[in-house]
């Protein structure tokens, strides 16, 4: 028995219409998941105004940070092999935050003179001014709320979230990184794609 093949009841052109609104909708909603703002409220003072700000502003960027670090085993990978790496990292520590001095790349330590230059932001030459992006900032509270922290490198100006920030919290004992995360030799990168499952164990009677 010879299939028909296949019309649809709707023209070329509906078909077209169609697919069209759909992609609208979705290109919507994906934009309206984005949008970041804070609602129109009524404030007495200027005080209030920032306050408010700096709570809603709080709230998003927490959010993402959890959603990326949920999601992201190339991050959780990273982080830990920065973490096992042997560099000298110099911490200064006031009453509720932790500022540590971090070496940048591949370097592994930095000379005190650098980072008195560093804290200054005072440079004579245009290579001491090079030398500065040789040392990253990260800013740690002195407690286990280690997604609030801040780094200076372009990974976090970008994802509100970077090796640095992961990979000194689990030298800290804050969290703990997956079982996926430990299975790359230090060194190597993660290659792309879903990491394949733990195969079972071969029992021999």
């Amino acid at each position: 028995m010879e299939v028909a093949q296949y019309e649809s009841d709707a023209s070329d052109g509906e078909i077209i219409q169609e697919q069209r609104a759909v992609k609208e909708k979705k290109r919507r909603r994906e934009k309206k998941k984005t949008k970041f703002g804070i609602k129109e409220k009524t404030f007495n003072n200027a005080g209030e105004v920032e306050a408010s700000i700096k709570n809603e502003w709080t709230k998003h960027y927490t959010n993402h940070t959890q959603h990326v670090i949920g999601q992201s085993i190339v991050l959780w990978t990273s982080s830990y092999q920065w973490a096992k790496s042997n560099k000298n990292i110099v911490c200064i520590s006031s009453d509720s935050t932790k500022i540590y001095y971090i070496p940048a790349d591949d370097l592994q330590s930095f000379s005190q003179a650098d980072l008195n230059r560093y804290k200054k932001q005072k440079f004579t030459t245009f290579n001491q001014f090079k030398k500065s992006f040789d040392i990253w900032c990260l800013e740690m509270e002195n407690d286990s709320h280690w997604k609030t922290s801040k780094c200076n490198c372009p990974a976090f100006m970008k994802n509100f979230i970077c090796k640095h920030v992961v990979g000194m919290s689990i030298r800290l004992k804050y969290c703990k990184p997956p079982a996926a995360a430990k299975t790359i030799p230090i060194g190597e990168k993660r290659k792309r794609g879903r990491p394949s499952k733990a195969r079972p164990a071969l029992l021999v009677k």
